[in-house]
């Protein structure tokens, strides 16, 4: 997995590529972690990623939780079908916000 971040007025943008897996989860949450402290909108873009596992749906749903408590916004971009059929199985389409 590669994430790419980007800063563009007030919100912060990590581009996910690869496979979203309980090895590879770390190192994006501590990414949103860091980000928290510097902005109220995150957008993950999913365009290149290629498969999410429990462990990355366990970080999307405490960053939006997060977000939502400091009157923030997630915003869940570019994903693919076979992503989109995860969240649609664990009923994340209707909580998330995705463009």
């Amino acid at each position: 997995m590669e994430i790419e971040k980007s800063v563009d007025e007030g919100s912060i943008t990590f581009t996910v590529s690869g496979r979203l897996t309980a090895v590879t989860a770390e190192e994006l949450s501590s990414a949103v972690e860091a980000a928290l402290s510097e902005t109220k909108k995150l957008i993950l873009d999913f365009n290149s990623l290629e498969y999410l596992a429990s462990t990355g749906l366990r970080i999307i749903i405490s960053t939006k939780k997060k977000l939502d408590i400091a009157g923030g916004e997630l915003v869940i971009r570019n994903v693919s079908a076979p992503v989109m059929d995860v969240f649609e199985l664990v009923g994340l389409d209707d909580v998330l916000t995705f463009e």
